[in-house]
């Protein structure tokens, strides 16, 4: 069974798909207090999505390590833009204004701002996934990060409304937690790795 510091890596997308069932489909003057508060909540999980993938490239070194922890960085700061103008912004407008609230111009720029913050999660998920079947030789790393890019599409398109976002949130937790698996795995050393290092 997976160490408990293994599953960690996995549990701020678990947290983000277990809120997102709570994210109302519709933004309307009945659901905007609930869709606000559940925004409110994401404020510091997205970021924690991020943390997972720094933490999975701590003993990195490298352009291709700096380079995924910028990605993770960017995800971090754009995806929160996005929660904090279409998640808490747009039902503030709703709540104010009522149903016919002029709100398509936040969720322009939210969903920009957000799918670029996917793109920039999606790279820092496949350079993570390279840098750490470098470093462990596993199968699991090269399969974990074609299940978080898979993931990443449905992020892209249903951002964490149910079910099709959960179940993406979800699909990138599993994907971190094997790259997490993977990365504690060290192949054995061979006889004469062993005799080298002797000498």
């Amino acid at each position: 069974m997976p160490s408990p510091r293994v599953l960690l890596v996995g549990a701020p997308a678990f947290l983000i798909a277990l809120l997102g069932l709570a994210h109302p489909i519709f933004l309307t003057p009945d659901t905007a207090d609930r869709w606000q508060l559940v925004h409110l909540a994401f404020l510091p999980a997205f970021p924690l999505l991020a943390a997972s993938l720094l933490y999975l490239l701590r003993r990195d070194t490298g352009v291709l390590a700096w380079a995924g922890r910028v990605a993770a960085f960017a995800y971090a700061v754009l995806y929160g833009a996005l929660d904090a103008i279409a998640g808490i912004g747009a039902p503030e407008q709703v709540r104010n204004v009522g149903a016919k609230a002029p709100i398509g111009d936040l969720y322009s720029v939210g969903d920009q701002l957000g799918h670029l913050g996917v793109y920039a999660l999606a790279l820092s998920a496949a350079l993570t996934a390279l840098l750490v079947w470098q470093r462990s030789r596993s199968a699991l790393a090269p399969v974990a990060g074609a299940l978080a890019l898979f993931c990443c599409v449905f992020f892209y398109r249903h951002h964490v409304f149910p079910p099709r976002g959960v179940l993406a949130l979800v699909g990138i937790g599993v994907a971190l937690v094997l790259l997490a698996v993977a990365d504690v795995s060290r192949p054995a050393a061979s006889a004469v790795d062993r005799d080298a290092a002797a000498q």
